[in-house]
This record gives structure tokens, C-alpha cells and sequence, in this order.
């Protein structure tokens, strides 16, 4: 796996995500998502084997009320021959097993993030490959006014400690600007080491 894709400055978190997910059996946990770009389903759509969606039973209301963005916002979800589930990932079974599990900035979100990750875990195949992405607690975008809906911060060593006491392994990480597709020259500095994007497996 190539992980220098670069634009400038900018990893391309799509395209790294793009090549994990091609022709794999994918779960997608957080579909509905907060708005157009910061949802990962179109690209899961069209790469993946198959895919499934998880999100709340709320988070469609969550995104008009806490965001103020009209049901335009998420239509990205309603594409044919899909299937999105509403359930918490904490607690809801699926029976079925997945090469890769995606959890694209959903983990800062999570009330009870043991319970989430053991899920998780029990959802992926022998082999299979978990991607979370997640804002960089260690980094002065953190000092600004957190998304309404975050109630945690991690930094990688936090995220590699709690992975490990839920049976995951951190393989490959990096730190990543974030998730708009532009950002001012102005702003890198801020921004350059703004998320990680890792991936992991099961112990």
C-alpha cells in the first residue's frame, strides 16, 4: 500500500480508503454522516464488492437540528441497491462477518467506545481490516470549539492503548489535514496534522 497520496500538502484520505475497500465486503459505520464531505459512502460504493450502512435512528434529525442542513445534506445515502441500517454499533448484531469495517470521524462521537470497538471486532472477519479516522487531540485544532456532537479527543497513543484492550492491533497510521477538500495555504500549518487515519486487525 502506497500511503503517499498527496495533493500539496493534503493526504487524500479518499483515495488511501478507495484502495482498501476495493472489491471487499465493507461495513460503513456513521453513513448518514454530518454532511457531503465528510461522508465516505459514495467512495465505499463505488469501490467495494458490497457495503452496508450503520447509523443512529437519529441521525437524520441530528443533522438537520445540530447542523442546520436540510435533507439535501445527506441524499449522498439514497443510492440504489444499497442498505443502510438504523442501530447503535455499540450493541447491534448483524451476522455477518467483514473484510473491512470503516469508521470515518464516528469514534469521537461514540458514548461507550469499548463497547463500540469489542463490536466492532466481533463484525470483522479473521482477516479483516478496521479504518478509523478521527481528529488529533495532540494538535492546536483542538484549542478551537469541537464539533456539538464530540465527546472525547484521542491522540495515537491513546487510540493504540484502547484498540489493544478491545483485541485490535494498530498496523498502519498517519496524521492526516483533515477532511474539506481545500483548505487556504494560510491554514495548512494548522490543519497539516489535524486527524489520523489508521488501520488495524484483530490480536
Amino acid at each position: 500500500m502506497n500511503w503517499l497520496l498527496f495533493k500539496g500538502l493534503k493526504v487524500i484520505r479518499e483515495k488511501i480508503i478507495a484502495a482498501l475497500v476495493k472489491d471487499k465486503n465493507v461495513l460503513d459505520v456513521g453513513s448518514v454522516g454530518q454532511s457531503e464531505e465528510y461522508c465516505l459512502w459514495n467512495i465505499l460504493q463505488q469501490n467495494a464488492k458490497s457495503l452496508v450502512g450503520v447509523d443512529l435512528p437519529n441521525a437524520k434529525d441530528v443533522v438537520v437540528n445540530e447542523f442546520n442542513l436540510t435533507d439535501k445534506a445527506y441524499q449522498h445515502t439514497q443510492v440504489d441497491n444499497t442498505k443502510i441500517i438504523y442501530g447503535n454499533m455499540e450493541t447491534l448484531k448483524l451476522d455477518k462477518k467483514f473484510d473491512v469495517i470503516v469508521a470515518g470521524d464516528v469514534i469521537e462521537h461514540v458514548s461507550n467506545q469499548g463497547l463500540f470497538l469489542d463490536n466492532l471486532a466481533e463484525h470483522l472477519s479473521p482477516d479483516g481490516q478496521l479504518i478509523i479516522t478521527t481528529p488529533n487531540a495532540k494538535w492546536p485544532t483542538v484549542f478551537l470549539k469541537p464539533n456539538v456532537t464530540h465527546v472525547l479527543w484521542h491522540d495515537i497513543f491513546t487510540l493504540r492503548q484502547l484498540l489493544v484492550r478491545h483485541s485490535l492491533q494498530i498496523t498502519q497510521w498517519l496524521y492526516y489535514p483533515g477532511n474539506k477538500p481545500h483548505y487556504a495555504p494560510w491554514l495548512l500549518p494548522l490543519v497539516y496534522r489535524q486527524s489520523i487515519f489508521l488501520v488495524a486487525k484483530k490480536l
